[in-house]
């Protein structure tokens, strides 16, 4: 994985189940407002798939995440959450509610 915004994309998909997202809903929900093209961008097409246009919108591409995303994420999850842990227990509360 290239980078802290295919990460989010990659999870974002996930949340969005089998319906998937449109790229456009898939950039509104980006931490990090990176431009995102799947799948030509940072992920590949073994991680997200975007298998054409819709019949009644032709400027809409839907992206789903693939088995191979998931596995990938999966993966990630505990050292990410490891480090998010550590990063905080650095901070005293005002700090953190800001």
């Amino acid at each position: 994985m290239a980078s802290l915004a295919a990460y989010n994309v990659l999870r974002i998909l996930r949340g969005a189940g089998l319906g998937g997202l449109p790229t456009l809903d898939i950039a509104e929900r980006m931490i990090e407002q990176a431009r995102y093209n799947p799948p030509a961008g940072s992920l590949g097409r073994e991680e997200v798939r975007a298998p054409g246009t819709p019949f009644h919108n032709r400027r809409q591409v839907l992206c789903y995440i693939t088995k191979l995303g998931l596995d990938l994420l999966r993966e990630l999850d505990s050292p990410v959450r490891k480090q998010d842990n550590q990063a905080l227990h650095r901070l005293n509360e005002s700090e953190i509610e800001n």
